[in-house]
């Protein structure tokens, strides 16, 4: 028989501390990349909401988790490291509306027209029909409508375009800023 000898190497406190605060550093930047799903905000909708829509789909489940599904829902609402907004961003861009229902309103077609994105967004790369520069183009045309009735328009034909999509009545290649400056009548990124 062979014989084996181990040699324990004992590791410097030095290193012990570096490491402890490495560990720390890693766990801090982890929770910065993906939110925490066990305090799941009230200002976004419930995880029952985008349960229902993973639930449905087992395409998606057998590549992703319905922990991690629920985290890139949450990034979709607050942002993340890479995109440091979110759809609650957007919500806080709406004009100054002439009444207090049509603000209503259209903040409820925005939560609306939120769900509708940040479920299918959520999926995984391979599956969803709804990419991050759709999200970045929605959310800019939102933001760059000049006036509260423009921004009106513009939810409604974004949340037609989103269920188009959806439904496989409108191809993701038809999703782009001329569609948008075209049908709305106003140039997007004027001066970029």
């Amino acid at each position: 028989m062979f014989a084996m000898e181990i040699q324990i190497r004992a590791v410097p406190a030095c290193s012990l501390g570096r490491l402890a605060l490495l560990s720390a550093l890693l766990a801090t930047l982890a929770s910065c990349v993906m939110p925490n799903i066990a305090n799941w905000p009230d200002s976004v909708p419930p995880p029952e909401v985008f349960l229902a829509v993973y639930a449905e789909d087992e395409k998606n489940q057998h590549l992703q988790s319905q922990t991690e599904y629920l985290e890139w829902t949450l990034s979709f609402y607050q942002g993340n490291l890479v995109y440091q907004s979110g759809w609650e961003d957007i919500r806080g861009y709406v004009f100054e509306a002439p009444s207090e229902q049509q603000r209503a309103e259209l903040l409820a077609q925005l939560n609306e027209l939120g769900v509708a994105i940040g479920a299918e967004w959520a999926k995984h790369n391979d599956l969803r029909l709804i990419d991050s520069r759709m999200l970045s183009l929605w959310g800019s045309t939102i933001q760059l409508a000049p006036d509260f009735e423009t921004q009106q328009e513009t939810v409604v034909v974004i949340a037609d375009d989103v269920e188009k999509l959806l439904s496989g009545n409108l191809p993701r290649e038809e999703i782009h800023e001329m569609r948008y400056s075209t049908i709305l009548g106003i140039d997007l990124f004027e001066g970029f």
